[in-house]
């Protein structure tokens, strides 16, 4: 491995003309809205922060959202084996579970009972992603303790009209079809479309000699999505959209004690969302209205007996406001309400919901060359009672090109409907359970200069009250003591000549309240991304190292990757594109007994027009 992460370090020397992929880029023509939630140049944003186009999706080829968000900074991914299969992120070392993620912002339904699985959101319909990392609760509530991922799938009334069409095929009998356009309807409309196929067989993800011999596990997904831009007038602009996905895939559930078992498993989701924005002068404001629905099914192969049946359900209204009161100082603030519902259908917990109204605030005052950014929110929740936290954080500029940042804020995370209410053989709900708490503190320095960026970032989270399962009894329970992590976080992007590269580093020491090492958390990674035209071919290359870390009961090994894309245009609009991921067939885990994909290979036309 040593070797594999020193030629590595030598190749993002070497190799030519290569282009960020997420770069914490310093563009005044970047705007991004996740960082507190209004549209904003990213060069005035004090968090750490990152953004992924379509572009950059399109160009290392990502089959799925976790291909992505594994090569973002201080992200670290873990796969029950191929695609499809449960998958889990952590971010700085925090759990799964304590990163919200959002889509068009607005909380994922799967959060009612657990961490969202982005193995099962389809890439298609993904226009960009943006991603903050640090406590955000006082902005968007509970689960904000890692940071924040939103993924886009909106476009506006401003996009050009546009279709591009993808067909493919690749090892394990994968195959994909997708179709997304952009469509002005008048000078005032915009339609927009998505759709998806996609089919893989699979291979043997969790291998039991004896129990489940030739078995494979496989994935398939049909997706669309479509929406209605319009823009009433000059101030007012609304929308209308709707998503949905229905995936089937297969996994392993043999044991000793039940012995073979192929489990089939059914999910399909449905998001309905309408929206208006006014803007005039220095006051902003955008009302959102959400509903999702998402329904799961697990049954047993051949016999049909059903392990998992239910239902998510979740409403949401969100309303914003801003207002510009000086050029250096601006304001803002909101609500929003959400019902989320968990509805089991199988077991005894029978149906459960709640409500959470909150209420927060936001102050941005910027007086070169210092800048400050405070938020305080209230969140008022059915089950738990009311919960406050509060951010602050500061932005100074040395020089014309090196800023100082720093910030330290609380977060939370409130159990979830599963946690306080599932009963079932194996797991029993705690209703008494508290939310888990942190305190998180952010110092960073980021220079800025003609020749390349530099963003250096030290960071610690205090995490209270974790909720954690507790096999013997069996249920889930509230764990004394605080679990500390703390790490340092390393990008890069410079020039050598006409070379340009983006790395970055994560070193990071996350332990829980016992001082032991967190379960499947990595003390350091390495990642690489580059890009490279010659003429008519484009490249893109991808490494990554993972340092080993512990699993139940065992160590998994540190373990290195390497990936490659090519995209050859045969004409301006027409393209053919091959990918080899896991260009070197390593052999890895990154969840215990479950072994990833050997050398997989892909190719596909693409045509836009």
């Amino acid at each position: 491995m040593k070797k594999s992460l020193l030629a590595a370090t030598v190749a993002s020397l070497c190799l030519p003309s290569f282009a960020s992929f997420a770069a914490d880029t310093t563009s005044d023509d970047v705007m991004v809205v996740t960082a507190n939630r209004f549209e904003q140049p990213i060069t005035s944003v004090l968090a750490p922060f990152n953004v992924v186009t379509r572009q950059d999706i399109d160009k290392v080829q990502a089959k799925t959202l976790t291909e992505v968000l594994s090569l973002l900074p201080g992200v670290q991914i873990t796969q029950n084996g191929g695609r499809g299969q449960s998958s889990s992120i952590f971010v700085r070392g925090a759990n799964s579970d304590q990163v919200l993620v959002l889509v068009d912002g607005i909380r994922m339904a799967r959060s009612v009972a657990g961490n969202v699985d982005f193995n099962q959101i389809p890439l298609t319909q993904v226009q960009r992603i943006e991603f903050t990392r640090g406590a955000r609760a006082a902005i968007y509530g509970s689960e904000a303790i890692g940071g924040v991922i939103n993924i886009i799938t909106l476009t506006g009334t401003d996009t050009p009209s546009k279709t591009k069409l993808d067909l493919g095929i690749g090892s394990h009998n994968y195959q994909e079809a997708s179709v997304a356009g952009a469509y002005k309807i008048g000078d005032k409309s915009v339609l927009q479309l998505a759709a998806g196929y996609e089919n893989d067989k699979g291979y043997n993800v969790h291998p039991q000699p004896g129990l489940n011999d030739g078995d494979k596990h496989g994935f398939d997904s049909r997706n669309a999505s479509l929406a209605l831009h319009h823009q009433f007038t000059d101030e007012i602009s609304g929308y209308v959209a709707t998503r949905w996905y229905k995936n089937h895939y297969q996994y392993d559930g043999s044991s000793i004690y039940s012995g073979h078992q192929y489990v089939r498993a059914e999910t399909e989701f449905n998001d309905y969302s309408a929206g208006l924005k006014y803007a005039q002068n220095s006051y902003k404001s955008s009302l959102i209205f959400d509903y999702q629905k998402q329904d799961n099914l697990d049954y047993v192969d051949k016999t049909n007996v059903i392990n998992r049946q239910d239902q998510y359900h979740q409403r949401n209204v969100q309303w914003h406001n801003q207002y510009q009161l000086l050029s250096t100082l601006s304001v803002s603030g909101g609500i929003d309400w959400r019902q989320e519902q968990w509805n089991d259908l199988t077991g005894f917990a029978g149906n459960k919901e709640r409500d959470n109204t909150g209420y927060y605030a936001i102050g941005l005052w910027d007086y070169s060359p210092v800048s400050i950014e405070t938020s305080v929110r209230l969140d008022d929740n059915q089950q738990y009672g009311t919960h406050s936290t509060y951010n602050i954080a500061g932005g100074w500029y040395l020089t014309d090109n090196i800023q100082l940042r720093g910030s330290y804020g609380t977060a939370f995370k409130a159990p979830n409907l599963y946690q306080l209410y599932v009963k079932s053989a194996w797991s029993t709900g705690n209703s008494n359970l508290n939310p888990e708490t942190s305190k998180n503190i952010d110092i960073s320095l980021h220079a800025d200069y003609d020749i390349g960026s530099l963003a250096v970032t030290a960071y610690q989270m205090r995490i209270n009250d974790l909720i954690d399962y507790t096999g013997g009894t069996p249920s889930y329970e509230n764990v004394k003591g605080e679990s500390k992590i703390k790490g340092i976080e390393v990008e890069a992007g410079f020039d050598t000549g006409i070379i340009t590269h983006q790395l970055n580093f994560d070193f990071k020491d996350p332990r829980d309240s016992k001082g032991q090492q967190l379960i499947r958390r990595e003390k350091f990674s390495f990642k690489w991304v580059g890009t490279a035209s010659y003429g008519d071919l484009d490249t893109a290359v991808t490494y990554q190292y993972h340092g080993k870390r512990p699993d139940f009961g065992v160590e998994l090994p540190a373990y290195d990757t390497w990936d490659i894309a090519l995209t050859y245009w045969l004409q301006p609009k027409l393209a053919l594109k091959g990918r080899v991921a896991n260009l070197l067939n390593e052999d890895y885990e990154t969840a215990g007994g479950y072994a990833m994909p050997g050398r997989t290979y892909y190719t596909s036309i693409n045509y836009q027009f």
